[in-house]
Formats: C-alpha cells, sequence, structure tokens
C-alpha cells in the first residue's frame, strides 16, 4: 500500500497546539509529536516506530511504515504473587535489542489507548536511561484521521547491542515510599478511578489509597479523541490539586500502566523529579505491614 508523505510540521505549529511549548530532548525534539512531524521522518534511519496497539491483530491489518510491533506486557514482567514490574537489566537489554534501539535512537510510540500502553515504554526507556522518546499524539487513530498511509510491510530489524544505564532514581520501592509518605516535599499521584481510590472498588485484598496519595484519574489527561488535553490544561489540572515542580512526584496506579500515562504528562509538564511506584497497588494493597487511608 502506498504511503502518503506529509511535509514535516513546525515546532511552532505543534506549540500552539499544546497551548506553549514543550520540554524537549537534548538536541531539541519534542516529547509528544503529532502525526505530520512524524509523517516527515518515516525516512530516517534514526527514528524507531513503535508500534503498541492493544491486539496484535490490527498491527497485522496494517500499521504506520517501518513500525516495529510490541505488545504492552512486553515491556512489562508479571510477578507471579500480582501485577507486573520492570525488566531486569538482562531483560531490558534483550527488549531493546528486539526493538533495534541503539543509544541515538529517536523512538516514537504509539497505540490505540489514548497513549495508555505508549506510556508504560515510555517509562521503562526512561528508567533504562534512554533519552530520546516520544509518544505520538492521538496514535492510530490520529495517523488515519490524518490521511496518512499504512502498510502491512514487516520492517526488517537489525538487533542492537545497546547495555541500558538504569536509573534508579526514576523508581520507589514500598519501602522508599513508606519512609517518605510525611514528607511536605513528595507528592504522591493515584492515577486509578475514584472507586478504587476511595476502596469501594477492590482490586486487592485491601481497599483505599496509599496515605497522602492524590487522586488525578489517568484518563482526565485526555479529550474526547484521544489526544492529550493542552499543556495548560495539563498544568492547571495538577497544580490545582498540589501536585507541583517543586516536589518529587510518584505516581501509581493498580500496575504502573495508568500512573506511566501520569508519568509520562508530568515529564512533558517539565516535572524535574518524577518517579513511578512500579508494583502500585497491587504490591501495597496486599501487604498488611503498609498503611492505607480510604
Amino acid at each position: 500500500m502506498a504511503v502518503r508523505r506529509i511535509s514535516l510540521a513546525s515546532l511552532l505549529g505543534l506549540a500552539a497546539v499544546l497551548g506553549g511549548p514543550p520540554p524537549v530532548w537534548a538536541d531539541g525534539h519534542p516529547l509528544l509529536v503529532d502525526a505530520r512531524w512524524l509523517a516527515g521522518r518515516l525516512a530516517d534511519s534514526r527514528v524507531r516506530i513503535v508500534d503498541m496497539v492493544t491486539e496484535p491483530e490490527e498491527y497485522r491489518k496494517g500499521h504506520i511504515p517501518g513500525a516495529v510491533y510490541l505488545n504492552v506486557n512486553d515491556s512489562r514482567i508479571a510477578v507471579p504473587s500480582g501485577g507486573y514490574r520492570l525488566p531486569t537489566h538482562d531483560e531490558g537489554v534483550r527488549l531493546l535489542g528486539r526493538l533495534g534501539i541503539r543509544p541515538d535512537t529517536e523512538v516514537v510510540i504509539y497505540d490505540d489507548a489514548g497513549g495508555l500502553h505508549a506510556s508504560r515504554l515510555f517509562f521503562t526507556l526512561e528508567v533504562f536511561g534512554h533519552r530520546r522518546a516520544a509518544i505520538l499524539d492521538g496514535g492510530a487513530q490520529a495517523w488515519r484521521r490524518a490521511g496518512l498511509g499504512v502498510t502491512r510491510d514487516l520492517p526488517v530489524i537489525r538487533a542492537a547491542g545497546y547495555v541500558p544505564a538504569l536509573r534508579a532514581d526514576r523508581v520507589a520501592s514500598a519501602e522508599q515510599l513508606l519512609s517518605r509518605l510525611n514528607d511536605p516535599s513528595l507528592a504522591v499521584v493515584d492515577a486509578r478511578t475514584s472507586a478504587e481510590y476511595s476502596g469501594r472498588e477492590l482490586r486487592a485484598r485491601r481497599g483505599g489509597h496509599i496515605p497522602g496519595a492524590v487522586n488525578v484519574d489517568w484518563s482526565e489527561h485526555l479529550r474526547a479523541d484521544g489526544t492529550f488535553k493542552p499543556l495548560a490544561a495539563l498544568r492547571t489540572l495538577y497544580v490545582a490539586r498540589g501536585i507541583t515542580p517543586d516536589k518529587t512526584v510518584v505516581t501509581y496506579c493498580q500496575t504502573q500502566h495508568r500512573a506511566s500515562h501520569s508519568y509520562f504528562v508530568l515529564r512533558l509538564l517539565g516535572y524535574p523529579h518524577v518517579v513511578g511506584y512500579d508494583r502500585s497497588w497491587s504490591e501495597w494493597g496486599n501487604r498488611e505491614d503498609l498503611p492505607i487511608a480510604r
């Protein structure tokens, strides 16, 4: 199937859509890109596009040219007791190699779930120390709405030997979080629904939330069409609830899936100290030695 090319959109135009200039990679590229931006870079060998649509069959039916498929469960490892964890160093090496990601690779991730799956890989890449990752705003739906072509051709990926430099400061353990619950310089964001937050909906042995956590349902980040709300609106959403850039912000949900979306938005807003509680409520809600609030 022929691919229709569209010229590169200017960053100024992107900033106008988002409500202000977004934070950028070190080399000047944004964390959130639109379909036209990506269309202008399909031939760039430094770009690796990762398709994370929910069903593999949808990828096989047609995907952005050059995109390699990754299921969200391949960016996280199932834990026998419930929930997921980040890949280990060696598992990360294999993941990066499979995707053909190298230190200078510009990774653009998309899905069909409002960036939910893409954000999980973004979080994983940040923990691995990879600094050039972005999400396609609006995902697969936005690409098609823009009238851009798709293909069924599978890309040939040359395995990379990229050894990640793990960023321990991007991940919090239960013990680390527990030790700082009364620290005014810490803010905890619960990305679950209000029913889960209050304990009305039970997904672990105990219901409720981490004491002091503020509930910001991840879906509040999105417009009706699955694109991200303007930066000004996102910033107001968090600042109004006391989640300010001067604090270390820890995000969590049930499995750090929805909370990775929160992590991404806070990084997009330029918050310098954002951390993910990877084991999230699947651990906290099942451990009797940890405090809860309702």
